[in-house]
Formats: structure tokens, sequence, C-alpha cells
């Protein structure tokens, strides 16, 4: 993530026709997931990161600019930009199937729980919030992950939660 990206929507056919020819960092994919991320669109964000075959790492920071990382089929890193403002409000990643906290998402969160105020993770059909400084249930007990929340999955068509299906 070396700048930020402005959101803007582009067609369908552009980004389909970027990402069949490899370019999956083009600025019209970049652009359509930071728009779709601000929209809070979040299946059709998690559609294109499948499209893709890859996970993508999107971050909003204190002034509302975002950054778009485009990572691998496993992974994808959240990197802090030069020039960002913190702290960071949201940071977005998808996965490739199942939305949930893997160790290396508790490490990051961990490491940037000073900085960063709320993490979702994406999932095929759902996703997963966590917040820093909840009251809720907490991912661990103790250490830097007792101040994330450890909420449950929420489906995309209508918010229900996973423990009120």
């Amino acid at each position: 993530m070396t700048t930020s990206v402005l959101p803007r929507i582009h067609s369908n056919g552009e980004v389909s026709k970027d990402i069949v020819s490899g370019r999956v960092s083009s600025s019209r994919v970049k652009e359509t997931i930071a728009a779709l991320a601000q929209g809070e669109s979040w299946s059709e964000l998690w559609q294109i990161a499948d499209s893709m075959s890859r996970e993508v790492s999107v971050l909003f920071d204190a002034d509302g600019r975002i950054w778009v990382d485009i990572g691998t089929t496993g992974h994808v890193s959240l990197e802090p930009p030069l020039g960002a403002t913190i702290p960071f409000r949201l940071w977005v990643h998808t996965h490739p199937w199942d939305p949930y906290w893997s160790q290396t998402d508790k490490d990051t969160l961990a490491a940037y729980s000073m900085i960063l105020e709320s993490a979702l993770v994406l999932g095929h059909d759902r996703m997963k919030w966590s917040r820093n400084g909840s009251d809720m249930q907490t991912i661990e007990p103790s250490g830097p992950l007792s101040t994330w929340s450890s909420e449950p999955c929420v489906h995309y068509e209508d918010g229900r939660s996973e423990t009120n299906d």
C-alpha cells in the first residue's frame, strides 16, 4: 500500500477484463474495491476478491482515506502506509471462504491495537467484526487481544447473527 485510492465504481466488464488478464492491482480494480468498501458493499467486495483468487485488504485512516492491497491466494497483510493518519478507523480483509480470526489476523490485531479501532473479515456469505475497546466478550482473556471484541459472524443479506439463526 503506497498511495491512497480514490473510490470509483468501474463497470463489471472493465474490472473483469483486468482480472482475467492478470492486472489484479490495476487502478480500476483497486478503485472499485475502495468504492465498495466505502459503500459497505461487503458481499460484492468479497466476490471481486474471490474472482481473483486473492485475499484483499482495505484500510481506512482517521481522515477517511482508503488504501487497497491485493495479496495472494491465502494471505494479505495490514501494511500501514506512509502518510496515513492514525488511528486507523477500519481494516477490512477477505478470506477465501469463511470469516474467522486466523492466527496471522490475531497477531496483526495485537500489533496494531494501539492505532486500530476496528476490523472486519469477509467470507463467502457472512462477515465477522472485532472492535477495539469493546465491553463485549474478547478474542482472548488477557494481553493485547483482551481489548478486541469476539463478535459472532453476521450474514450479509439480512444481518442475521449466527447466534440468532
